[in-house]
């Protein structure tokens, strides 16, 4: 018998329940199926949907549809934010890093040094303040839009809202 090639197997073609999965293949709290929960990572570390859908063995037009339920969208949203907070976390503890070495440049005997790490600092502490207003702003806006009884149904109204709300946030 001649050697044939193996077909290569999505990883997500077999059906087998995960452990954290009821015996239909639906995780019990999300309301997702195992091949959702297992295509999400893939989402989220791929460089596009296209790229994710093809290395899941899920069709692209599927991963749209899951894109669009809400539970699957909100797990999503969850994962990602979990990946966004551990990365701030690891820039936080590089930050403490960075700071010591700028205060050891301010005690530079180099004046030139010491005013490009001041600089610096300066410069580092204007970026983040007006980050953190922004974010402010942002999330305020967000409240707005999305939160409970603050969604009017009709656009302009909504429009309104939101310009209004600009214009209080602003200083």
């Amino acid at each position: 018998m001649a050697n044939r090639p193996v077909a290569h197997r999505p990883i997500l073609r077999n059906r087998g329940n995960l452990h954290s999965m009821a015996p239909n293949g639906t995780n019990k709290k999300k309301n997702l199926t195992d091949r959702q929960a297992l295509a999400i990572p893939l989402l989220l570390s791929s460089n596009s949907i296209s790229e994710a859908s093809e290395l899941s063995g899920v069709p692209l037009r599927t991963v749209y549809r899951w894109m669009n339920d809400p539970a699957f969208r909100k797990e999503y949203e969850r994962q990602r934010d979990e990946i966004a907070r551990y990365a701030r976390s690891g820039m936080r503890a590089l930050l403490f890093k960075a700071l010591s070495i700028q205060a050891e440049r301010l005690e530079s005997d180099d004046p030139k040094e010491r005013a490009r790490a001041a600089q610096s600092i300066m410069d580092y502490e204007m970026k983040t303040t007006r980050t953190h207003e922004n974010q402010k702003v942002i999330d305020r806006l967000h409240n707005l839009m999305f939160g409970p009884g603050n969604r009017p149904k009709d656009p302009r109204e909504r429009s309104s809202r939101v310009d209004q709300q600009v214009r209080n946030v602003r200083p």
